[in-house]
């Protein structure tokens, strides 16, 4: 930090605790010992996990405007983690992998009541919306009194 102390001048300037020989952090200017600078008055400087609510340290993954652990941003349904995988998101912002999403929270189709879902090798659903009811795209193009 450039400058010098003595062993008992070296101290937290929240608790006073001597900090020689122990882990602590330089904050504008500002020593902390580990647990001040963690939990205490420099906590809203820190992110916090959305997902388990503890203090973030290291590596910050941003997602739907909030703060997660990469570990801690999962898939509600199967648990895997989304780091660095396509994802998507309900009306309650749960959180969810593409398959799960598409198998849980997919649409029906108004003429054949089958689920509309992803045609092979691709993330998106392709459907169309009419009179508030969902269709296949073929569905909708098959039915004349549509």
């Amino acid at each position: 930090m450039g400058q010098v102390y003595h062993d008992s001048c070296f101290s937290c300037c929240v608790c006073g605790q001597k900090l020689k020989g122990k882990q602590f952090y330089d904050f504008s200017g500002q020593v902390f010992c580990e647990e001040d600078y963690l939990y205490s008055s420099v906590k809203h400087f820190a992110e916090v996990c959305t997902s388990c609510g503890y203090l973030i340290t290291d590596m910050v993954l941003q997602a739907l405007g909030k703060s997660f652990h990469p570990d801690c941003f999962r898939c509600v349904i199967c648990n895997e983690t989304l780091e660095g995988q396509p994802f998507s998101v309900d009306t309650q912002n749960k959180i969810y992998c593409v398959k799960d999403y598409h198998r849980f929270l997919a649409q029906t189709c108004a003429a054949c009541e089958q689920l509309i879902l992803p045609t092979e090798g691709s993330n998106e659903i392709v459907r169309v919306m009419s009179m508030g009811k969902s269709y296949h795209v073929a569905c909708y193009e098959g039915k004349s009194d549509i």
